[in-house]
């Protein structure tokens, strides 16, 4: 007798005769009863690196080591965070921001392609539960990085709060929407150096009272992490409201690249 899993796999495929499924980086139909919004060929190109920073997970390498003229570079102390006092305790992230990555991180951003936000969520919340350094019953629940109330009701879509429940429900927490807050409206910080990215969301998070944070470790969700500054705020608004850790989820990574005539890391995401 067919389990209920084959039945719902015989079921998608069915439907994928009917109605077929393109993945959303290549645009070829997507065969693969276990994927929804990617193939199978574009996700493999989606890597997780094999050595990181503990910390910011940056991708250590060489090029790492020869941009701080330092051999022995290490995991606790990269190039990109060992000067960096954040608010939160460190980053979980899935992939650097490279290639097909960069692709997927730019699509998740638009609504249109919220079924591959839905599903990016779904393998991150599967990686984390694999982690040796990750235990979900260390943490009280999931908040995402919101967006300012007027640009949300702009747009109708936010792509932190997409993954953040998708994750959620595959490592099994609850999904806190409402405690955290934008006070302000801050420019995309895409192509903005560090330095810029650090004032403009300086004191731009806030978080209302609730006692569910008081003392409790938070994971906070967004898509992309790049100098920190949006995540630290985050953090900082939630360490003011009594939270007694707060750790990042990201999908990406991004490390930009250094730019010696100016201060700091120069971004194009």
């Amino acid at each position: 007798m067919a389990t209920l899993t084959e039945k719902l796999r015989c079921h998608r495929l069915l439907m994928d005769l009917v109605f077929p499924r393109d993945c959303s980086l290549c645009g070829i139909p997507i065969i693969d009863p276990n994927c929804e919004a990617i193939c199978t060929a574009c996700f493999s190109k989606i890597t997780t690196p094999e050595q990181r920073c503990v910390r910011c997970s940056a991708p250590l390498g060489p090029g790492i080591r020869e941009a701080t003229g330092d051999a022995s570079s290490n995991k606790t102390s990269c190039y990109y965070c060992k000067r960096r006092k954040w608010l939160f305790r460190r980053a979980h992230c899935y992939t650097a921001y490279h290639g097909t990555a960069a692709l997927a991180t730019k699509k998740i951003k638009q609504s249109s392609h919220e079924p591959l936000a839905i599903e990016i969520g779904k393998r991150i919340g599967h990686w984390l539960n694999q982690l040796d350094t990750f235990d979900s019953q260390d943490f009280a629940c999931v908040i995402p990085v919101p967006q300012h109330w007027l640009r949300r009701m702009m747009v109708r879509y936010n792509q932190a709060d997409i993954l953040a429940e998708r994750i959620a429900l595959e490592i099994g927490l609850p999904v806190n929407r409402y405690s955290l807050y934008r006070t302000r409206w801050t420019e995309k910080q895409g192509t903005k150096s560090i330095v810029d990215r650090l004032k403009d969301v300086r004191d731009s998070f806030a978080c209302k009272p609730n006692k569910s944070i008081v003392d409790s470790r938070i994971l906070l969700v967004d898509d992309v992490v790049t100098s920190g500054a949006t995540a630290n705020d985050a953090a900082r608004a939630l360490r003011l409201a009594g939270a007694k850790r707060v750790e990042v989820v990201a999908f990406a990574r991004g490390v930009g690249a250094f730019d010696k005539a100016s201060t700091g890391l120069k971004t194009t995401l």
